[in-house]
């Protein structure tokens, strides 16, 4: 348990997905089964025989207000900028705000095409230059892959906890539609094809949350959406890229210390997941449902947004807080909670708990 995330609460969210300009269209279009896979425009995959077979068609999800042939780290940008923008008009932060408010970014996860790219160093002040958000007390970014946004939660929760901010947006982006990448990832065997069923439909995203201390976001009357409760992880020793299957030990560990253990604690209902498609990771699942029978006895609902919007890698974590916080919003049920967990391709796991305010 995260005793720093305890009284962290989440008051605005912002999201742009292929199937939705904002957070309230992403949340309702993923809850109501809609997806937006289609054939890619230009790019397409290799065949089982290069030489002699036709290539292949490439689905993807894509944003559709993005023209398909911005490449590189300005389609990142195109994803982010309305995103930061749509958050802080929710959050209603005064000018002043911005000295005690915080940046946290999770980009998309270091491979062959990514690396030249400096995004580490680059994207955040470029991001801050281009919506005047320069004064901003500190900014972190994170490239472990679909963990990303919850390990940065985790600090951000201790930050504010602790008094060094008072605000923090916290999200991630993420586009598997870069060229290059596309490349990387059809060489890899990783995209779901006529040649590989055992893939994943590439995705994009950006979602970013404001977090607050329950305290202060009362005090200043901003409406609480959901309150971070309990956060876990885990370290899985047959990473995806080993020769092995998963042992389903980090996932299982995270989810343990994720899942409340009080007396009056509600069954978990539903489950927001990065299941994308992978059998590796529905593998892991399994194991993990198996050790942890009892826990889930009550389960009713099992969400993985990768269906709806493709696999949006970094921005993975912020896709599944923003649905389940904005149907705890909905439902309006003090006790009701949410259990969410994500995987990395390294072996890192992490799980966390939303619960309604009422």
């Amino acid at each position: 348990m995260s005793d720093a995330s305890n009284n962290i609460v989440i008051t605005a969210m912002g999201a742009l997905t292929p199937v939705g300009a904002n957070v309230e269209k992403s949340c309702a279009a993923i809850k109501a089964g809609i997806n937006r896979i289609n054939e890619h425009s230009y790019y397409e995959c290799t065949p089982e025989d290069p030489e002699w077979d036709d290539t292949l068609p490439l689905f993807v999800a894509d944003v559709p207000a993005i023209d398909p042939f911005t490449d590189g780290p300005e389609r990142l940008m195109e994803l982010a900028l309305p995103v930061l923008n749509e958050v802080m008009g929710k959050a209603k932060l005064k000018r002043a705000d911005l000295d005690e408010c915080g940046l946290m970014l999770s980009l998309p996860q270091p491979d062959a095409a990514i690396d030249s790219m400096q995004l580490n160093s680059r994207f955040v002040p470029e991001l801050c230059k281009r919506t005047g958000l320069t004064t901003l007390k500190l900014w972190k970014t994170s490239q472990t892959g679909h963990t990303g946004v919850f390990a940065l939660v985790q600090n951000a929760c201790q930050k504010l906890a602790n008094g060094d901010l008072q605000f923090c947006v916290v999200g991630g982006v993420d586009s598997y539609l870069l060229e290059a990448r596309l490349d990387v990832l059809d060489a890899a065997w990783r995209i779901r094809t006529e040649r590989n069923v055992d893939g994943f439909i590439p995705g994009e995203a950006a979602v970013m949350l404001m977090l607050e201390t329950q305290a202060h976001a009362t005090a200043r009357g901003a409406t609480i959406l959901a309150r971070i409760t309990h956060i876990g992880e885990g370290t899985e020793p047959e990473a995806y890229h080993s020769k092995k299957n998963s042992t389903g030990t980090g996932l299982s560990t995270a989810l343990d210390t994720a899942i409340p253990k009080n007396s009056s604690a509600k069954p978990i209902q539903e489950v927001y997941c990065s299941l994308n498609g992978e059998s590796y990771y529905a593998f892991e699942w399994g194991l993990a449902l198996v050790r942890l029978n009892t826990a889930f006895e009550g389960l009713k609902h099992l969400h993985h947004p990768a269906e709806n919007c493709g696999d949006v890698g970094a921005a993975t974590g912020g896709l599944l807080m923003a649905c389940a916080a904005q149907n705890l919003s909905k439902i309006k049920q003090s006790d009701a909670q949410s259990l969410l967990w994500t995987a990395s391709d390294n072996g890192h796991r992490m799980a966390l708990t939303l619960q309604g305010q009422g």
